[in-house]
């Protein structure tokens, strides 16, 4: 159990440094229009649900109460971040909805406006969760997420998961069983 919260903590601190030097970076594009879709591993492709689970909270209300151990269902988008997915594996930063990432700003010509870089670092930090998908060996699975069911950033999602050991209210890490991407 303690090796899952040591790798938790890993992969959301990383995705947290990295939405750091997101404004810093300015000029660097990611592209996910040219990338080809990964083959995903079965153990990613069986947590994509066919449906939206239904209770879904924004990730502000389940940052309130979500506590480890305990099953929560939330919706956001995949945002919050300079790269809110990680290359190597299958995790993910999702925001609230009402973060306010660059595209949502007419006079904005941010290449990247999903990483927020105009929003204050704390209110990025207070908006957004870590998303992983364990595999048998209680850790992420070694593929990205990126591009698995088309999946990019500002995409909404509903995801259902367990909260990992080792979450707090400050850094939020849920262990995904089930996720719908939404069509918009």
């Amino acid at each position: 159990m303690k090796n899952i919260t040591k790798y938790s903590l890993f992969a959301a601190c990383g995705m947290i440094a990295l939405s750091q030097f997101s404004c810093k970076k300015a000029g660097t594009e990611t592209s996910t229009e040219n990338a080809a879709a990964p083959a995903a591993d079965p153990q990613i492709e069986a947590v994509f649900l066919d449906a939206a689970p239904e209770g879904a909270v924004s990730v502000i209300e389940s940052r309130k109460k979500a506590e480890p151990g305990t099953t929560i269902t939330v919706k956001g988008r995949i945002a919050g971040a300079m790269e809110p997915f990680s290359a190597d594996y299958a995790t993910l930063v999702l925001s609230d909805d009402s973060l306010e990432t660059c595209e949502k700003n007419p006079s904005d010509s941010c290449k990247t406006p999903w990483d927020a870089c105009c929003v204050e670092p704390k209110t990025i930090s207070a908006s957004r969760l870590t998303v992983q998908v364990l595999g048998e060996d209680g850790r992420p699975v070694g593929q990205t997420l990126k591009q698995v069911r088309g999946l990019k950033e500002l995409d909404s999602l509903v995801v259902t998961g367990t909260v990992a050991e080792g979450s707090s209210d400050e850094n939020l890490i849920l262990n995904a069983t089930g996720i719908f991407p939404k069509k918009s």
